[in-house]
């Protein structure tokens, strides 16, 4: 099976510094922790706060949406971690 993206709820997590989403694999479902690090490359705007990186992970969904699928394929862990190690140059959020 696959894994789908039914649910367009985002979360900002201070705490981790990271957007939370989830996936479903089936019946499983897949956290997945996009650090918000990645939004701060290329000259962005150092010190955007939660509606800034909401706006910004809405901006790149199609994008994002297609690495965790990638990354997820790779590991299927139940927590798939999108950061600056796991995404590489593939991602650029900032513009």
């Amino acid at each position: 099976m696959t894994i789908s993206f039914a649910n367009r709820t985002r979360t900002y997590d201070e705490r981790r510094g990271a957007i939370r989403f989830v996936g479903h694999d089936g019946l499983k479902q897949i956290v997945f922790l996009l650090s918000v690090g990645l939004f701060d490359q290329g000259g962005a705007e150092p010190n955007l706060r939660e509606q800034g990186y909401l706006n910004a992970f809405d901006r790149a969904h199609g994008r994002i949406l297609d690495i965790a699928r990638a990354l997820y394929q790779k590991n299927k862990r139940s927590i798939v971690e999108l950061d600056a190690n796991a995404v590489g140059s593939s991602l650029r959020l900032a513009s």
